[in-house]
């Protein structure tokens, strides 16, 4: 502690020091020279010290001496009590007085302007796992190997106009080709035949009820049928034209089911180079050879007689 702390506690242990000496001395020191001592008229005063004084000063000698180690001694008690005093002033009693507390307003809550939707949330629950199976695996003296199957071979069906096309435009695929085949009423479907061979019968009168034709190398053909219209003088063509069969692809015209009215002639043609026929009527012969250039033109076989009918025909291009 500096001359500060010091300077506190001097004052007060001064009185009980000077109560331990007489009147006389302790009325000397705090005023000298205020009359309140005695002296005879035979000692002037101010030429020397009396007694009592001397003796008062001397006890004040030993009061100031002491009073230092006193100072010392009080200074070590208090010590601990005043760092107490400063750290609670520290920390409770601050010197500076507490910040004033906010002022708050209440106010009334606001509706919303739309109500509000809870939420609710679910707890996703993770599917269960799938329990694993794992498939035995084959003993080596068991199993056999698996032998792939073969894909079946597309074409077109066996017997028809197109099938035998396929061979003819196999060992000439540049060429020019047609093949046909004609259903005969009371007989079925003939064997398909090619490039100016005879479809049909000659001299037994049987009627054709449809037609099978494939073509190779023309940019397909197109097809319609002219059938008999019973309680009609005339034939009637069908309501409409066959749409136009790629190159190697079969095309039918009239009908193969039983009942079905026969073919007084038909018409076709063929996207690029002509296409030829020669037919055998019924009461007739064979007629000369036509020929027709492709779409739009078409070549027409038979008869607008609806009591009258094509026997046989012989086709190219």
């Amino acid at each position: 502690m500096g001359a500060a702390s010091a300077a506190e506690p001097s004052s007060e242990p001064a009185a009980p020091a000077a109560s331990g000496g007489s009147p006389e001395a302790a009325t000397a020191v705090a005023s000298p020279g205020s009359g309140a001592g005695t002296h005879t008229d035979e000692e002037p005063p101010g030429n020397r010290p009396k007694k009592p004084m001397l003796a008062a000063a001397a006890i004040v000698g030993a009061v100031l001496i002491s009073v230092p180690f006193l100072v010392a001694g009080q200074d070590d008690d208090r010590k601990p009590e005043k760092d107490q005093t400063q750290n609670a002033a520290g920390t409770v009693l601050d010197a500076q007085p507490p910040p004033a507390p906010e002022t708050y307003t209440s106010e009334s809550p606001k509706p919303s302007v739309k109500p509000s939707k809870k939420e609710t949330v679910k707890p996703s629950v993770p599917p269960a796992p799938k329990p694993v199976v794992v498939p035995p695996s084959p003993s080596p003296s068991t199993s056999k190997p698996v032998t792939p199957k073969k894909k079946a071979a597309t074409g077109p069906p066996p017997g028809t106009a197109a099938a035998a096309l396929a061979g003819l435009a196999k060992s000439d695929p540049q060429g020019r080709h047609i093949c046909y085949r004609a259903f005969v009423s009371g007989q079925g479907w003939q064997s398909a035949v090619c490039d100016g061979t005879m479809t049909g019968t000659s001299g037994q009168g049987k009627k054709i009820t449809a037609l099978n034709i494939a073509v190779w190398n023309v940019e397909g053909s197109s097809a319609n049928a002219l059938r008999h219209e019973g309680g009609s003088s005339s034939a009637k063509w069908a309501p409409s034209w066959t749409a136009v069969i790629g190159d190697g692809k079969n095309n039918y015209i009239g009908s193969s089911k039983p009942g079905a009215p026969f073919l007084t002639g038909f018409a076709m043609n063929v996207g690029k180079g002509n296409v030829c026929h020669t037919a055998k009527m019924q009461n007739g012969g064979w007629g000369q050879q036509f020929c027709k250039n492709g779409r739009p033109e078409y070549m027409f076989v038979g008869t607008t007689d609806n009591n009258n009918w094509f026997e046989a025909v012989k086709l190219t291009v």
